[in-house]
Parts: C-alpha cells; sequence; structure tokens
C-alpha cells in the first residue's frame, strides 16, 4: 500500500489579483477552501493501492492558517514568502520528512490553492496512478496533452533532495523535464481543472450566446461589457434584416464593429471541421486570443455541437426562433433562453420576456414567455406594417440602403431572377435589410422600417429592446454568480 502525503502551497502574494485571491469568494467560500476540501476528502475516501498519510499547509495567512488547523493538517508559517515558493516546498518536505508517518518510498502530493475547480475524481486517479505505475513523479495533465502538465503532482521521496535545492521562485516543473523517463502523466477530467486564477477576469463567467441577431448583439454587448468572456454561435449563412447592429455579421465580413465592441469570426468552423480534441483545443487557444485583444469571437456551429467540449458557465439561446432548437439545461450550469418556446424550469433554468410592452425583459424562473402572436410590438403606432416579408422566392438585390428615407410603395428592391419588386409598406427609415445576394424564400422577413423618420441614430445603435433584455440576461447571471459568494467574505509552475 502506498502511502502519499499532501502537502499544500498557500503563501503566494498574488501580484496580478490586486488583492489576496487565497481569501477571494469563489462559489461561495474562500478560493483556497476548494482544494483545502478535496484534499481532504481524498484523505477519507477509499482510493485503489495507496491512502493519504499526514497533511501539509504552509501558508503566510493565519486566517488559512488556522481553518487548516481545524481541518487536520500540519499547518506551518512562511515567515519569509518572499524567498519565493521553494521555500514552502522546502518547509513542507523537512515536515514530513520529520513526522513519524513517513516510511521510505512514499510519495509528496503537492497541490497550489488557486485551482478551485479541481476534482476529487482527478484527485483519486492521481494518487491511484502513482501507486499503479511504479513511476516516481506522476502529475496531472490536459486531457490529450500528456506535454501539459502541472499540478498537482506527486513526488516520490527519492526526488525530494532536488526539490529541497530549488531557489527563489522556482517550482517542481524542472525536476519534471530532468526525468520524464520516470513521469507518468493523468488526465484531468476537464482542462478547466488544470487553470490558475492569476487575475480576476479569471473568474469572470464563460459565456456562450446562440446566436448573432440584433438582440442576441444587445445580450453579447452588454455581457461582454461586464467583463464576461463571450463567446457567440452563428449559422453559415445568418439571415439578419438589422445587419448594422449585429454581430453576426462577422460571418460574412469577418469582423463587425458594434458601439465600439468588435466581434471577429473564428478560422475554424465546428460544423465543418474535424471535432476531434485537437480540434477543440485550437479553437480554446483561438477564443483565448480574441478575449486577449478585448474582442468577441464567432463561431460558425449552428447544432451547438462545440458546447460540451467547451463546458461555459452559462449558455444564452438567443436564437428568437419562437421554438427550442436543441438547448437543454444539462448544456451549462445556468441556461437562459430568450423569447417563446422555451419552459424555465424544463429544457431552459430562466426565460427572458422579448415582447414589447410593459413586460419586456421580465425573468421567468417558472413558466414561458408570451406565445409568439406573429404581430410586432406597436412603435409610434404602427405594428405589422414595420415588417416587410418576401412576396417571393429569389436572391435579394436592393435598390435602397439602410438609414435611407422611403416613402409607402418605394420599390426598396428586388427578388431575382424574375424582378419580383419588394416595395415600403409604410413611410419611415429603412432599419434594417437582408444582404445584397441573400437567397430568400416567400415569407421570410427580409426588411424593417422605423416610423421615428427624425432618429435616423437608430438605424445604427442598439435598440432598447435589445439593451432592455441583454440588462435582464446580465441581472440573471450577477445574481447567479452573487449567490454562489454569499455570505463570504504555486509548487509546479
Amino acid at each position: 500500500m502506498k502511502k502519499i502525503h499532501a502537502i499544500l502551497l498557500a503563501a503566494g502574494n498574488s501580484r496580478r489579483f490586486d488583492g489576496n485571491k487565497l481569501l477571494y469568494p469563489y462559489r461561495g467560500k474562500p478560493m483556497y477552501r476548494h482544494i483545502l476540501e478535496r484534499i481532504s476528502e481524498a484523505a477519507v475516501s477509499e482510493s485503489e493501492g495507496c491512502k493519504m498519510g499526514i497533511r501539509v499547509l504552509v501558508s503566510q495567512y493565519e486566517e488559512i492558517l488556522k481553518d487548516g488547523r481545524e481541518e487536520g493538517y500540519l499547518c506551518l508559517k512562511n515567515t519569509k514568502p518572499e524567498q519565493g515558493i521553494s521555500r514552502s516546498i522546502r518547509m513542507g518536505i523537512e515536515a514530513v520528512e520529520e513526522s513519524e508517518s513517513y516510511e521510505p518510498g512514499d510519495g509528496i502530493l503537492f497541490s497550489v490553492c488557486d485551482q478551485p475547480k479541481l476534482t476529487l475524481e482527478t484527485l483519486k486517479r492521481l494518487m491511484e496512478s502513482f501507486a499503479s505505475s511504479g513511476k516516481g513523479i506522476c502529475a496531472v495533465a490536459a486531457a490529450g496533452d500528456e506535454a501539459k502538465m502541472g499540478n498537482p503532482v506527486i513526488f516520490s521521496d527519492r526526488y525530494w533532495g532536488e526539490l529541497k535545492c530549488l531557489m527563489k521562485d522556482q517550482g517542481g516543473k524542472g525536476v519534471v523535464k530532468k526525468h520524464l523517463e520516470d513521469t507518468v502523466s493523468v488526465p484531468a477530467g476537464d482542462e478547466a481543472e488544470l487553470q490558475d486564477i492569476d487575475c480576476r477576469a479569471d473568474l469572470k463567467p464563460f459565456v456562450i450566446v446562440r446566436g448573432g441577431g440584433d438582440l442576441a448583439t444587445g445580450t453579447a454587448h452588454r455581457l461582454h461589457r461586464e467583463g464576461c468572456r463571450v463567446l457567440i454561435l452563428e449559422t453559415k449563412r445568418p439571415a439578419c434584416i438589422r445587419r448594422q447592429v449585429s454581430f453576426c455579421e462577422a460571418v460574412y465580413e469577418g469582423s463587425m464593429e458594434v458601439e465600439g465592441v468588435t466581434a471577429v469570426r473564428m478560422d475554424g468552423s465546428w460544423d465543418l471541421a474535424h471535432q476531434g480534441l485537437e480540434h477543440t483545443e485550437g479553437l480554446k487557444k483561438e477564443m483565448e486570443k480574441v478575449w486577449a485583444e478585448g474582442k468577441i469571437p464567432v463561431l460558425v456551429d449552428p447544432a451547438g455541437r462545440s458546447i460540451e467540449n467547451f463546458h461555459p458557465d452559462v449558455l444564452v439561446d438567443a436564437i428568437l426562433a419562437k421554438k427550442n432548437l436543441g438547448t437543454t439545461k444539462e448544456m451549462a450550469p445556468l441556461t437562459i433562453g430568450l423569447g417563446p418556446g422555451f419552459t424555465a424550469g424544463q429544457d431552459v433554468d430562466v426565460v427572458i420576456e422579448t415582447m414589447r410592452g410593459s413586460t419586456l425583459g421580465k425573468i421567468y424562473r417558472e413558466g414561458s414567455a408570451i406565445p409568439n402572436t406573429g404581430v410586432p410590438g406597436m412603435v409610434a403606432g404602427y405594428s405589422k406594417e414595420r415588417v416587410i416579408h418576401a412576396p417571393g422566392s429569389g436572391t435579394f438585390q436592393p435598390e435602397k440602403a439602410i438609414g435611407d428615407l422611403v416613402a409607402k410603395g418605394d420599390v426598396l428592391g428586388f427578388l431575382m431572377p424574375d424582378h419580383i419588386p419588394v416595395t415600403a409598406s409604410m413611410p419611415g427609415l429603412l432599419r434594417g435589410m437582408i444582404r445584397e445576394g441573400y437567397p430568400v424564400t416567400k415569407g421570410l422577413k427580409i426588411m424593417d422600417i422605423e416610423p421615428r423618420i427624425e432618429e435616423r441614430d437608430l438605424c445604427f445603435q442598439i435598440s432598447d429592446k435589445a439593451k432592455k433584455i441583454g440588462d435582464s440576461v446580465y441581472q440573471v447571471i450577477k445574481e447567479y454568480e452573487d449567490s454562489k459568494t454569499e455570505g463570504q467574505c504555486s509548487c509546479v509552475n
């Protein structure tokens, strides 16, 4: 039976976090508590071929040390954290070596305390792999990428001497690289488990928005402004008519800017490209690059197949299809559906009302939004006249441009090749129009007229309706995030 001791390293200064990240609340408790509890659970759980020895906690923070003592840890105060992580490593090893529990051949599991997503299952697999492999080093790795190893990691006692010789901020990575022939990697259940929380932005939720039309754009824009990491999923050929204020235009143009925020089409296409792990990791890296540039990535994935591989914190179905096209509660911890076609508590967690009127933006935690009436909401005394549907089928050829002033009966474009005229149903500003060359079918919504002719800027701004819906979506997400923190105030690098 292999004995594995545990050393938790919690003495860092959180220089990039703007505060003590280990005490920062994450999902209802200080960040360090997550690892503290996982190690404690691993100590009492049954693991094949191994058992846990003593648990050591090294920190400069008395609050953390006090908590560790109550959990049964041997707590050591690092009074010189400025000397780097190597000092904490050395203190922990010496404590294990001096303990009555130590026996030759034991291992030490090193873990940092800024990986709150690490699971008990991954910890147990790590310990059991160390016990069964016969290797001297066992490290957690990203699934499908054995070269991408990180914390936590187990070292047998034959490597403790090398670890004690580390200097300043040197971690155990160099020791691992030196002895790869004696190292085994264990894939994490989810790559997110390996994420180190280095800055506050790392804690912002990852939100997937299905759809990039004008209402979806209002939501994505608001969430992006609030710091959320947003990914938009779109079709290969979006049929949006309010193109000047819709991020889906990035599918055609490569990028699209709306009120100071830019969306960028990703090079990969989920429905067309290889859907294996390698492709997923490539897309994740591309997403990270776009986010680092302060922009929103757009991925062609009409079926939402990428969702189960990306593991979002929140999923917003903003397709506005008036019916559910495949979104389920299991796709994310929090799922939100916009408009009719969803039932809160069944296929999604929350539904947002999209019908104009006094209930616009209403949050339903049970039940559904107002059923689709087929009649647009009233604006300046006009309703159904505001929307123009295709009088036939064909390829659209415009005669006017978005923002143009039109009179009732004006020819706005033709459906080719039969030259079927599309005429204005009312006077006003042409606020929305489907793309030139788009193959339309009879009855498809292809234009939108704005009756408030004195407000031409409305053609190029996110609508009040979209903003209201975006506000409600953000409110739901914020309440969800707050609920996880309510009541709450690195070895291998």
